[in-house]
């Protein structure tokens, strides 16, 4: 009997014994940021309702104008998107570098605004998108405002509804933003993917050094020299990029791989900026389980009730298909 049941349990324990691979991506928080893969989706809203921006001073709030062919996000480019194509809705310094500031924009009139962060190439990166504002009642817009027009004193304030912009789902991006604790089991894995040069992989040490973002205790598992092309794989083990030889590239991305080995806790924090970025929300606490001692809670919780189930096959399931013939042939 003990032998049918171990067998059971091993059948349904068998997933928790191969690792999984599990990315790294921002959490599902409001946050106006940027990164390789990172999008904002475009929406409706009604006149009198509110975008709500909350970032750092490395970005700013603009409207990007129409372009000759169409396509306003043609205005994007690698520098940034030329000063005489936009409206400035916030600039960076509308923003703070330690700490989250929340802006309103509620459009003034109808139409369709397309919004983006005109600093670098953000707006190439990703970080816009296109508002269409309809009347009150729903109805199609018979006349939007234009340029300079679009942002007045009353449209920086709140209205009635509130919409908080924040990338969509999954992004699987390192970057700066907000990160949720992760919980994986001894054998699996967790990727990072990022843009060569913008930041590095590091742990800290303790609990404290990690909610105060101190880098007294940093060390760095992966870093990558800035790249204007596409990232290459002559990084992958290099000492000086990444002392673990877990480093690689795919398409935009470079990236890094922690092996979940021992149980416990491991601190990851981006370091640049001396601390910077992880006091921008660029961390999280990875916390791992050890899959064998949880395999065996679960062996030993289950094996009274797979002794229960052979029980019954052995001894009651035979009387009971005996009765059921029985009852059938007396019809029969």
């Amino acid at each position: 009997m003990a032998a049918l049941s171990h067998a059971l349990l091993f059948v349904l324990l068998t997933g928790m014994a191969s690792g999984k691979q599990v990315t790294v991506t921002y959490a599902d928080e409001p946050i106006w940021t940027v990164g390789i893969g990172v999008a904002f989706a475009d929406m409706n809203i009604k006149l009198g309702e509110t975008l709500t921006f909350l970032s750092y001073s490395d970005h700013d709030v603009v409207l990007v104008h129409a372009h000759d062919s169409g396509n306003h996000w043609n205005q994007c480019g690698p520098t940034g998107i030329a000063a005489e194509n936009f409206t400035s809705i916030f600039t960076p310094s509308d923003f703070s570098h330690d700490s989250i500031i929340r802006k309103h924009y509620t459009p003034p009139t109808c139409g369709d605004f397309y919004i983006a962060c005109s600093v670098s190439a953000h707006c190439a990166y990703g970080q816009r998108f296109k508002v269409t504002v309809k009347g009150t009642d729903g109805s199609s817009c018979s006349s939007p405002c234009l340029k300079a027009a679009c942002v007045t004193t009353a449209s920086k304030t709140l209205g009635a509804v509130e919409h908080v912009m924040k990338p969509m789902p999954n992004s699987g991006f390192w970057g700066v933003g907000p990160f949720s604790m992760l919980t994986v089991n001894t054998g699996d894995t967790v990727l990072f993917r990022t843009g060569a040069g913008f930041h590095d992989v590091a742990t800290v040490l303790s609990a404290t050094d990690f909610d105060s973002c101190n880098m007294k205790s940093k060390v760095v598992v992966a870093d990558w020299p800035y790249q204007k092309t596409l990232p290459t794989a002559a990084c992958n083990t290099s000492t000086d990029c990444c002392p673990s030889g877990s480093c690689g590239a795919f398409g935009y991305y470079v990236t890094y791989t922690f092996t979940a080995k021992v149980a416990g806790d491991t601190y990851f924090v981006c370091s640049y900026g001396g601390g910077g970025h992880c006091k921008q929300g660029q961390k999280f606490r990875v916390k791992v389980v050890d899959a064998k001692a949880a395999a065996n809670i679960a062996r030993h919780s289950a094996e009274p009730f797979l002794a229960s189930v052979f029980i019954f096959m052995v001894y009651f399931w035979p009387l009971a298909f005996e009765l059921v013939s029985r009852a059938f042939n007396v019809a029969v």
